[in-house]
């Protein structure tokens, strides 16, 4: 499969990853994958503060608070609501959107590898940007970067804001990778790819230019780097600028434990 390699880069030793740490900005640009001989750590958090000491855990979410989220593939399994515990294909997403201000990276560790599939893709949002204007899709551009409102439940706008009287502006575009800080917020959101519920009021034509958006990016296959993860590798790319999938897995048993965080916290944490 052609692929993008311009968008990964592949830590293989220890040396390699003291010599060229992992920084903020190259995963705004690229994935990085730092292989399980390349980490001194057996398990996950210490593995995920050995590749990126400075990222903030984040634990906005009961299923986070522990600083990682356990993700075990079962086929006999059919009543998770999140799509992820399933073999099938996970289609291009982003994790988190329906926050006011969703994590900005994403650590995948890999604990069990499936034994034939489940590789993951992940694609650059300015890459799809590029292909959208080759295509002559503006309509999908001013579709991504119109600001709508979000239909957020209370806890869903932050650890400070709930309950705390604040007036927020829960509007925000669904793409601000076209700004000129890379380092902007970005949301991308999986329209029923990763996570229950919509966390937006789409019209028709608007659920059906997603839909067109969600299908390029999954035909993009010359733009996304394909990676299999073994046994103790762990896989790093932005949150706000790569969108990512998973090929379906061969069965049951895949394991991953997902971590999220920042490089500063997000928002001003109140004096005591």
């Amino acid at each position: 499969m052609p692929q993008n390699p311009s968008r990964l880069r592949i830590v293989e030793t220890p040396e390699e990853l003291r010599r060229a740490p992992v920084d903020a900005a190259e995963l705004r640009e690229g994935a990085v994958l730092v292989r399980a001989a390349a980490l001194e750590a057996p398990d996950t958090l210490p593995a995920v503060r050995q590749a990126v000491p400075w990222m903030r855990l984040w634990r906005d979410h009961p299923s986070w608070a522990g600083g990682y989220w356990r993700c075990v593939v079962d086929a006999e399994d059919d009543t998770p609501v999140y799509t992820a515990y399933r073999p099938r294909t996970l289609r291009f997403h982003t994790d988190m959107s329906r926050y006011l201000v969703p994590p900005e990276f994403t650590v995948i560790r890999c604990v069990t590898p499936d034994s034939a599939g489940g590789e993951n893709l992940l694609l650059h949002i300015d890459d799809v940007f590029a292909r959208l204007r080759e295509l002559g899709r503006d309509d999908i551009i001013r579709f991504l970067t119109a600001r709508r409102t979000l239909s957020m439940e209370a806890r869903h706008l932050g650890p400070w804001v709930e309950g705390s009287g604040l007036e927020v502006d829960a509007t925000a575009s669904t793409q601000l990778a076209v700004a000129a800080d890379p380092a902007a917020p970005c949301r991308i959101f999986d329209r029923h790819g990763a996570t229950k519920g919509s966390h937006l009021d789409l019209s028709p034509a608007d659920e059906r230019l997603f839909d067109d958006f969600l299908d390029l990016c999954s035909d993009a296959t010359d733009l996304a780097p394909q990676v299999r993860l073994e046994s103790g590798d762990v896989l790093l790319f932005s949150n706000w600028r790569l969108l990512h999938a998973r090929l379906a897995c061969a069965g049951s048993g895949r394991v991953t434990e997902i971590c999220m965080g920042d490089s500063a916290p997000t928002t001003e944490e109140p004096a005591a």
